[in-house]
C-alpha cells in the first residue's frame, strides 16, 4: 500500500513497519538562482565558443583559453550537482520492528543513513521555522524546520522543511507503527513551536 501521508509526504507500508519518504524543500532563493545560472550558462556558453575559433600558434592565448574553459566545465558540473539536489533530495525514513533508518537520497541515490534502535528512541518533537536574519520580522524560513527525537541524551532530527500539520501527522504514524519508549530522559531543550 503507497499513498499520500499528509502534503508532501508519501507512505508505503512494508513488511514489518512503514516508510515515508520526505522531499526536500526549495527555499525562496532557488527562484531567483536557477533564472540568473541558466543565463548565465547561455551567454557563457556563447563567449566560450566564439573565444575556441580562433586558435593560434600563441601556446600562452591557448592555455589560457582551456583554463577558461576547463573552469566552466567545472562550473556546470557543480551547477548540474545543485540542480540533482534541488529537485531530486530526500529523506526515507524507515520505521520496522527493530530499528529506525533515516537515509538521504539524491536521485535515488543514497548518501548518507542513521540507524537507531527503536527500543532507544524517544522523545518526538516539532521544531518550528526560525526567523529569517533579514526581512520582516514576522516572517520564518520554512527550510529551518525539523522533527527532533532522542536516543539516550543525544538530540537528532529529520524531515527538514516540513509544516507543522506534516510533522504532527508523520509523528502519530510513526506512533502508530512502533510504540516507542516514552520519556526516558527529560529533554534536553524545551518543546519549541
Amino acid at each position: 500500500m503507497r499513498g499520500m501521508l499528509e502534503g508532501r509526504l508519501e507512505w508505503e507500508k512494508t513488511a514489518r513497519g512503514i516508510a515515508v519518504k520526505i522531499p526536500a524543500r526549495r527555499g525562496s532563493a532557488f527562484a531567483l538562482f536557477g533564472p540568473i545560472i541558466g543565463v548565465w550558462l547561455l551567454v557563457a556558453s556563447y563567449q566560450y565558443a566564439s573565444m575556441s575559433m580562433p586558435l593560434t600558434a600563441d601556446a600562452t592565448r591557448n592555455q589560457i583559453l582551456w583554463l577558461v574553459i576547463d573552469g566552466f566545465g567545472v562550473c556546470l558540473c557543480i551547477l548540474l550537482f545543485w540542480a540533482a539536489w534541488a529537485f531530486t533530495s530526500d529523506t526515507l525514513v524507515t520505521l520496522g520492528e527493530t530499528q529506525m533508518k533515516i537515509q538521504h537520497r539524491v536521485l535515488g541515490i543514497e548518501l548518507a543513513t542513521r540507524s537507531f534502535s527503536t527500543t532507544e528512541v524517544h522523545n518526538f518533537r516539532y521544531i518550528a521555522p526560525s526567523k529569517f536574519w533579514f526581512g520582516k520580522s514576522g516572517d520564518a524560513d520554512i527550510r529551518t524546520s525539523k522533527i527532533e527525537f532522542q536516543v539516550g541524551n543525544k538530540s537528532h532530527f529529520f524531515g527538514e522543511g516540513v509544516t507543522q500539520r506534516e510533522a504532527q501527522v508523520l509523528i502519530e504514524q510513526l506512533l502508530e507503527v512502533f510504540k516507542f519508549p516514552e520519556f526516558l530522559s527529560p529533554p534536553v531543550s524545551p518543546i519549541r513551536m
